[in-house]
């Protein structure tokens, strides 16, 4: 087995078991395994000595993806542990591989930005088949019952600018017919969940006191009031969509009651990012399809 193999084995092991977690776990990824599997990225990009410029780049673009992916968390846009998966994939793998699938060149781009395209695209296409069926279960109402006529409008809006930029490249760039296949499911996957917003939000969310509060949620403070906000604002100090353990602890002191919109039911996020590393090993970075 060569050098390279056994990266990209440890490499798709670790992404499985980071799914696996997020599944099962309930979206709970471990601290002492995320914390590992950064040991193992570290190893694995030190292994390429005395390859420098392949080292330089690994460690750019992981500290990078942890700075950027930080911030994100912060914001209570993104899981601590989705953010140092992404930073031990561009450890273990800095450089984008020549594809087991196809013969195009890669250009020697980062490997992550491959994955960072294939997911997105997964997760666009998941997100609707994911969260439709549970929020017309759980809502106990037709879809389009729940669509309004401004989430219409905004469809219809990304629908015309999609056709027209759908037309502009295949007249330009005339990319093979694996490159418009893969613009349309963009497309279907934008219009879908541009259309369908407000039962997605909703079966994502659940209403949880303070007592059931766990370190990492995230509040839905787009499903809040504003005054609902600004009142929760001025009695906790720090309050945000991101829940820590200071703020659990300041709710607890002043005995707040109320009961908070949590995203209990979000999609795990391993998930697609499992799906764009395979992708990516496979057929490399889908934008070099397209054009």
């Amino acid at each position: 087995m060569d050098i390279i193999t056994l990266r990209i084995g440890v490499l798709l092991l670790i992404a499985l078991i980071y799914m696996l977690f997020d599944i099962f776990n309930n979206r709970n990824v471990p601290t002492y395994f995320a914390y590992a599997t950064l040991v193992i990225g570290v190893l694995a990009l030190a292994s390429y000595y005395p390859d420098f410029q392949t080292m330089e780049i690994g460690a750019l673009v992981a500290i990078i993806i942890g700075s950027i992916g930080y911030v994100f968390y912060r914001a209570g846009q993104i899981g601590a542990a989705d953010v140092i998966e992404l930073a031990v994939i561009s450890l273990i793998l800095p450089i984008q591989q020549l594809p087991y699938l196809a013969s195009g060149a890669q250009h020697s781009i980062p490997f992550i930005i491959s994955v960072f395209i294939a997911t997105g695209l997964v997760a666009l296409l998941i997100i609707p088949i994911y969260y439709l069926p549970r929020a017309r279960r759980l809502l106990n109402k037709r879809l389009f019952s729940m669509v309004s006529r401004k989430d219409m409008f905004k469809g219809l809006m990304l629908l015309v600018a999609y056709l027209a930029f759908g037309v502009f490249v295949a007249y330009e760039l005339r990319p093979a017919p694996i490159g418009l296949f893969i613009l349309s499911l963009i497309g279907l996957g934008s219009l879908a969940t541009a259309i369908f917003e407000t039962p997605i939000t909703d079966s994502m969310v659940e209403y949880i006191s303070v007592e059931k509060f766990e370190d990492g949620d995230i509040i839905a403070l787009n499903l809040m009031k504003k005054g609902e906000i600004a009142a929760a604002k001025r009695k906790i100090r720090g309050f945000d969509r991101l829940v820590t353990p200071g703020i659990i602890g300041l709710m607890k002191k002043k005995g707040v009651r109320t009961k908070f919109p949590v995203y209990r039911k979000a999609m795990p996020l391993a998930l697609p990012i499992f799906a764009g590393v395979i992708i990516s090993l496979l057929i490399g970075n889908i934008i070099f399809l397209i054009i």
